[in-house]
């Protein structure tokens, strides 16, 4: 294999088809990359996810193998792949292959439907008849919608079931019904109508043994719900008060002491604590004014939906005997409720399941989705012409930018995962790419020397926004900063509104690495200095303001000899400033001596060495750092795996960042203070030949 040395790295020269079936026997550690996330690509959505063959959400080196090797022995003629064509020739098709085969019958089908002399098929036409198919209202899976028939009695039967079950999603977002499904409602209607007939077993009085009430039923086992549970208390306390007479004192009225009695709320509460009615030894509930108040509406409807109509009972009182009776009835009315098979179906009623399950509606539903299989066979066979064609067209520039990386260091093309380029700073910034996770992202950058924006892209008419990192490898950071506007420019051509959320800072040139400690010192040096200024000021106004209160304190006592001069804030302010001077002075006393006795030549010399000793090793380290900036790290962030070292080169500096040159010819129209500092740089010159003497 040829290999071109890219970035300080040796990347696989992938030409044609025959490179990439040698790069499929290459060691994967000699790949630029061994996995990547599907939406770093720009690239044909199907493509990738047929590149995608599990699903994960990324392309690994196993996955973009089986890929090569598959295109490559499908096809005998391997020249679409060397020129990226999105057309298929029958004839490159290899007729032997299990795949190739059913691709050759698709485009023989198609040349003759077109009656077409030739062989040949476009990624565009197999496209229109694959959207043609996947509308069609029975789709490839099975799915059947209600209008892929004519007779408006088996569309209502397919309404009825798929709003009972909910149906099953159709491509064209639809709800239809599978073969699936329809089992389901078969099988749920059947034992639906089982549970049905359960309540058509009678009594000797003809009346319905599970519903006695007929159509009244639920309205009844409502209001005996309600009451259900105070009543079984009421008799229970009954039995108790029998046993215990004086028992009657401690459970009437009753409630619980915790309960705030401040407001209707709390009061109505409290009652709800309370039995029914004041419990007796004869067990017997009176229906009179004398029952628990907030009972009282419940037990009413409990006697007239319940008691009347099932007991033909019109007595004021309810024995315990009574009550177990009515017991047995609705518990069983509501065990049967439990157990209902298919609720949703309830609403249809017993008479329209029926109709649903007769033999004829049932047989058309089902012969509806037989004619599936056709449709799933063409649709099949498409996609694999579809995939094969993709293949064709994709499969060379994917790996150039997955097994190697030639377009990424070449200035007039842009890798698949380039997002685009923003231009912010009197700058343009060529290369970004996406990050999902910002966090996890710096985790992987701020370990490097690259400077790294993290920017916010907003495009206000899609309503999208994303997040792309933007490295600067050229020139100085200048005037960028979080909150700093500009535009980004995508590689589809739409333009986004970019602001920068967060930076990496690192020097970006090498001016910037030499003079970086000296930035920090000074940097150190002014925090510490404003440090030290606030505290002065603070003592300054502190000092003044005793001053002033002192000279009101002299002003308001009577007269009388001068006190002595008293160690105030004002004397040791006075007297620390005429220390600080003097010592400044002893200072410039010094340095003017020991300067008086040097020549110029011994000054500039002494300077140089000094200024050689720190900018030196600063230098140095500054090259290493900046030579060993690289790009793999940007790309880790976002989920890649590379192997390869991505170092940056002079040429990829330049590139990635740029100040555009004016145009030729151009002229410049200087301000009017220019000459000034001409003569400054003049007489700086004249005054260090002086001393030069």
């Amino acid at each position: 294999m040829h290999f071109i040395r890219h970035g300080k790295a040796f990347h696989a020269d992938l030409q044609t088809a025959a490179d990439l079936a040698q790069a499929c026997e290459l060691d994967e550690s000699l790949w630029v990359a061994t996995a990547a996330p599907v939406d770093a690509f720009s690239s044909d959505p199907e493509f990738l996810r047929c590149l995608d063959l599990d699903g994960d959400g990324r392309v690994k080196a196993g996955e973009l193998k089986s890929a090569i090797r598959w295109t490559l022995d499908v096809l005998v003629d391997h020249r679409g792949v060397d020129q990226g064509a999105d057309t298929l020739e029958e004839s490159s098709v290899s007729p032997e292959h299990p795949d190739g085969v059913a691709i050759r019958d698709v485009v023989q089908r198609l040349a003759r439907e077109r009656k077409s002399e030739t062989t040949q098929v476009a990624l565009s036409d197999i496209r229109k008849l694959k959207q043609v198919l996947e509308e069609s209202p029975v789709s490839e899976r099975g799915i059947v919608l209600p209008d892929a028939t004519d007779n408006a009695l088996i569309s209502t039967a397919m309404d009825d079931m798929i709003t009972t079950l909910g149906g099953v999603e159709h491509p064209s977002g639809k709800k239809g019904l599978d073969a699936k499904t329809v089992s389901t409602f078969h099988k749920t209607a059947e034992a639906h109508l089982d549970w049905l007939h359960l309540r058509e077993a009678r009594d000797e009085n003809g009346r319905s043994c599970l519903c006695p009430l007929g159509e009244d039923m639920p309205r009844a086992w409502k209001a005996y719900v309600a009451v259900r549970e105070p009543l079984a208390r009421f008799f229970a306390l009954c039995d108790g008060v029998a046993l215990d007479p004086e028992l009657i004192d401690r459970v009437w009225p009753g409630g619980g002491a915790d309960v705030s009695l401040q407001n209707e709320v709390g009061v109505e509460a409290w009652m709800r604590t309370c039995p029914l009615a004041k419990p007796n030894a004869e067990g017997l509930l009176h229906f009179g004014p004398d029952l628990n108040p907030a009972y009282a509406h419940a037990l009413s409807e409990f006697r007239h939906s319940l008691i009347v109509p099932l007991l033909d009972r019109t007595d004021e009182v309810l024995a315990r005997s009574v009550f177990l009776e009515i017991e047995t009835v609705m518990d069983a009315y509501g065990t049967w409720q439990e157990a209902i098979p298919g609720a949703e179906l309830e609403r249809l009623g017993g008479n329209r399941i029926r109709e649903l399950l007769a033999p004829g509606i049932s047989k058309k539903i089902h012969d509806l989705l037989d004619t599936h299989q056709a449709a799933a066979l063409d649709l099949a066979q498409l996609r694999l012409v579809e995939k094969v064609i993709l293949f064709q067209a994709g499969l060379l520039d994917f790996c150039n930018n997955f097994i190697s990386f030639p377009l990424l260091y070449d200035p007039a093309r842009r890798a698949l995962f380039e997002e685009g380029s923003l231009t912010m700073d009197g700058r343009c910034f060529h290369l970004a790419v996406r990050v999902p996770d910002r966090k996890r992202h710096l985790a992987g950058v701020e370990s490097g020397s690259m400077f790294v924006m993290y920017v916010k892209l907003e495009h206000k008419q899609r309503g999208e926004t994303r997040e792309v990192a933007i490295p600067g490898t050229w020139g100085s950071q200048g005037n960028l900063r979080v909150g700093k506007h500009g535009v980004f420019r995508h590689v589809d051509g739409s333009e986004w509104f970019a602001t920068i959320e967060q930076i990496c800072d690192r020097p970006i040139s090498l001016t910037e690495a030499i003079f970086d400690p000296f930035k920090r010192l000074i940097a150190s040096l002014t925090r510490k200095v404003e440090s030290i200024t606030q505290t002065a000021e603070k003592n300054l106004e502190k000092a003044g303001g005793d001053s002033v209160v002192q000279v009101q304190t002299l002003a308001s006592a009577p007269p009388q000899a001068a006190p002595a001069p008293a160690s105030g804030p004002g004397n040791n302010l006075l007297a620390g400033g005429g220390i600080a001077i003097a010592a400044i002075g002893s200072s410039l006393a010094f340095m003017t001596k020991t300067l008086a006795g040097l020549n110029a030549l011994q000054i500039v010399s002494g300077l140089g060495a000094a200024l050689l000793a720190v900018l030196v090793p600063s230098t140095l380290i500054a090259w290493i750092r900046l030579g060993q900036r690289d790009l793999s790290g940007l790309l880790e962030g976002s989920g890649w795996a590379i192997n390869a070292s991505m170092r940056l080169s002079r040429t990829q500096r330049r590139t990635f960042t740029q100040r555009p040159h004016y145009p030729e010819q151009s002229r410049f129209s200087r301000g009017s203070a220019w000459w000034l500092w001409r003569v400054l740089l003049l007489v700086a010159l004249l005054a260090v030949a002086v001393l030069w003497r």
